[in-house]
């Protein structure tokens, strides 16, 4: 199949990462070699998947290791048998004197990024609970953290690898609820899921502070549908599950699942 035909089955914006899957998956057949990806979001994963379900390779994931967001992806050839240890994955937990400071997701990967100057895409997910704080990393990384980051914030800071075993679990913050819109325009589901006004959310949009599957979208009139996840920086994410067909009164009834961000006091 060629390239065109492959991208006119995905959105414009993800074919340079159409091009990087395709690339790796030819070195892997060409070169018999092993490919580690960076850390991939949900969506980027499905399309690697998609894409090496035509092909005879075998794809290994850190899902079998520890359930997160973000997600390290291997690429291999048929006779290859996985060492976990090919992930490049380490799980970081950060050290700090919790009774006199808090720790932000923003906090941390501010310094992560601008104290190392690595990528986004070398940082796996951040989570935080009861005053623990614990990072996903590309292990090839973990020197330069532990030589260069010695501060998050006013915090000093030190880290420690742990077990994918001791990995923090939290609880889901997420409620299902059903929602009632005048039609399936993302500003008008944003507006009516966070109960905020509708000029609120076109601000957001324009603002690009929303995501639709992952990639930035500015059109306050683009038409969302069943199965998209629609992330609010600030509010949230609104996961569409089903859409449940028209009231009486002409509007749209949509089932969704829902995550607020909440801000500790």
């Amino acid at each position: 199949m060629s390239h065109e035909n492959i991208y006119q089955h995905f959105h414009p914006d993800e074919k340079q990462f159409i091009d990087r899957v395709l690339d790796w998956m030819d070195r892997v057949e060409n070169n018999y070699s092993v490919v580690t990806t960076y850390f991939l979001n949900p969506r980027e994963v499905e399309i690697l998947e998609s894409l090496a379900n035509k092909r005879e390779l075998q794809i290994f994931s850190t899902q079998d290791i520890a359930q997160t967001e973000l997600t390290k992806i291997i690429i291999a050839p048929e006779f290859y048998q996985l060492d976990v240890a090919d992930f490049d994955i380490a799980l970081l937990e950060i050290l700090y004197a919790k009774k006199f400071y808090q720790l932000k997701h923003s906090q941390i990967l501010g310094s992560f990024l601008g104290q190392t100057g690595i990528r986004r895409s070398e940082l796996g997910d951040i989570i935080l609970s009861e005053g623990r704080a614990q990072v996903f990393v590309s292990k090839h990384l973990l020197e330069i953290f532990q030589n260069n980051i010695k501060k998050i914030g006013s915090a000093t800071v030190q880290f420690v690898e742990k077990p994918f075993e001791e990995l923090i679990e939290t609880e889901a913050a997420s409620v299902m609820k059903v929602v009632l819109v005048s039609s399936m325009r993302i500003d008008k589901i944003i507006a009516s899921t966070f109960e905020i006004s509708r000029n609120l959310a076109v601000n957001m949009l324009q603002s690009r502070k929303v995501k639709l599957n992952y990639l930035e979208i500015e059109k306050k009139d683009f038409t969302v549908e069943q199965g998209d996840l629609i992330s609010v920086r600030g509010l949230g994410r609104i996961k569409i599950l089903r859409i449940l067909g028209e009231t009486k009164k002409g509007k749209q009834k949509i089932e969704c699942e829902i995550t607020k961000n909440h801000k500790k006091r």
